[in-house]
C-alpha cells in the first residue's frame, strides 16, 4: 500500500511539472528492478540512490518488489544508483563499500549505474556482477584436510574496498585468516583487486589465537595469477582451488580449475 501511495505521489508530481518550465527543475522517477538478483538466489540487498549526495539508501527484500521495483525520485541532470547483495563483514562510508579490518570478503554480487534522463520516468534492470574470487583449498584433491593439519592460511591483497557506483576497486590493506568451516572445508575469498598483489601465509597458530601464530612459509600468490593471465577487470570474477602439498623441499601449492564448474581458472604454482 505504502508503495502504491508513493507511486501515486510521484505520478501526481510528475504531472505537476508545466511542459512551460524548465524540466531540469522537476526530478527523474527511477525504477530499479532488482528480478535479476532474485533469479540468482539473493533475497535482500540494499539500494543506493546518489547526487551530489546520497538520496536515499535504503536495505530491501528483493522478494517483496519483485515486477515492481524500488522507485525513488533523482535529480534529472545527474544520479547514479546502485545496489549489492551479499555484503557481509562490510562497511559502507558514503561511495565506498569496505571490508571491515580482521573480516574476509563477502560473497558480494553488485550493480552500479550513472546516468542522466531526458525523460520523466527511467528504468534500471540491475544485473548482478559476481565481486569476489572464491578460494577453495584442497588437501590431496580433498576440501578437508587430516583432523591433525596444524597450519592455517592467510590472504593479503592490495584492495580491500569497492566504489559502489563504478564497481572499481579500492586500495587498502586486506588480510583474511583461513580455517576449516563447520563442516571441514576450507574455504577463501578475495575482493576484486586492481592487481595480482596477492601473497598466501601459511602460518602455525597459536594456542587460543587461530589467527596469530608462526609464519613458516610465503608464497607470492599474485605471481600465479598473473601468469596465468587471471582477469581482475571481469564482469564477474572467476573463482580457483588451491591445492596444497608438502614435499621435503617445503610446502607445494597448486591453483586448478574446480572440478565441476567452468568459472574456475587453472593456475599451476
Amino acid at each position: 500500500m505504502a508503495r502504491a501511495i508513493l507511486g501515486m505521489a510521484a505520478l501526481s508530481l510528475v504531472q505537476g511539472c508545466s511542459v512551460k518550465e524548465d524540466r531540469i527543475e522537476c526530478p527523474v522517477y527511477v525504477t530499479v528492478m532488482t528480478d535479476e538478483f532474485v533469479r540468482l538466489g539473493m533475497s535482500e540487498g540494499l539500494v543506493s540512490f546518489s547526487g551530489t549526495h546520497v538520496i536515499d539508501r535504503e536495505d530491501v527484500s528483493f522478494l517483496s518488489i519483485l515486477r515492481s521495483g524500488y522507485c525513488q525520485a533523482c535529480p534529472r541532470e545527474y544520479a547514479r544508483a546502485a545496489v549489492f547483495s551479499g555484503a557481509e563483514n562490510y562497511i559502507l562510508v558514503e561511495e565506498a563499500m569496505r571490508v571491515i579490518p580482521g573480516c574476509q570478503a563477502g560473497p558480494l554480487w553488485a550493480y552500479g549505474e550513472s546516468f542522466s534522463a531526458q525523460s520523466d520516468e527511467y528504468v534500471i534492470d540491475a544485473t548482478p556482477h559476481k565481486q569476489y574470487c572464491l578460494v577453495q583449498f584442497l588437501f590431496d584433491d580433498s576440501p578437508k584436510a587430516d583432523p591433525d593439519y596444524p597450519w592455517r592460511f592467510r590472504i593479503k591483497a592490495g584492495c580491500s574496498g569497492m566504489d559502489i557506483y563504478t564497481l572499481e576497486p579500492l586500495e587498502g590493506a586486506y588480510s583474511a585468516c583461513v580455517g576449516p568451516d563447520a563442516l571441514g572445508e576450507w574455504y577463501g575469498v578475495i575482493p576484486r583487486q586492481k592487481a595480482n598483489d596477492l601473497l598466501l601465509e601459511v602460518y602455525l597458530p597459536e594456542t587460543g589465537h587461530e589467527e596469530k601464530g608462526r609464519v613458516d612459509y610465503v608464497i607470492d600468490l599474485g605471481a600465479k595469477f598473473e601468469a596465468m593471465g587471471y582477469d581482475w577487470t571481469a564482469e564477474d570474477l572467476r573463482d580457483v582451488s588451491v591445492k596444497v602439498g608438502f614435499t621435503s623441499a617445503g610446502i607445494t601449492v597448486s591453483v586448478e580449475e574446480w572440478e565441476g564448474d567452468n568459472t574456475y581458472e587453472n593456475i599451476e604454482i
